[in-house]
């Protein structure tokens, strides 16, 4: 609608922007984002981030072994946008690298 262009208009610079505003904005560019509430998007997102934190934690103590975690990759892929947990552990697998990459003994 020509509401929501102008409201884009007015996007303040992502540098300029609260973590609180950095995530409402981010979580409205998904590409699965359907419009909730903003009172739903709060609770749901401290839903996903927990979910994540679980899984993650999970794969911490069984050493990347996600077969013994599969319940709480159910639990994030249930909580969070399809996109939000894709992104999560793609940025998850990114920082493994790049600390193995740091940490490698030449």
């Amino acid at each position: 609608s020509e509401n929501n262009k102008n409201n884009n208009d007015n996007v303040k610079p992502l540098n300029e922007m609260t973590k609180e505003e950095r995530t409402n904005y981010s979580l409205r560019r998904a590409p699965d984002y359907h419009g909730k509430e903003e009172s739903v998007l709060n609770s749901s997102r401290t839903k996903c981030w927990e979910a994540r934190d679980k899984y993650f934690k999970c794969l911490d103590d069984n050493k990347e072994d996600d077969s013994k975690c599969k319940a709480f990759y159910n639990e994030l892929n249930n909580s969070c946008l399809k996109s939000w947990s894709e992104y999560f552990i793609k940025k998850r697998i990114s920082d493994k690298n790049k600390e193995a990459f740091l940490n490698r003994k030449d």
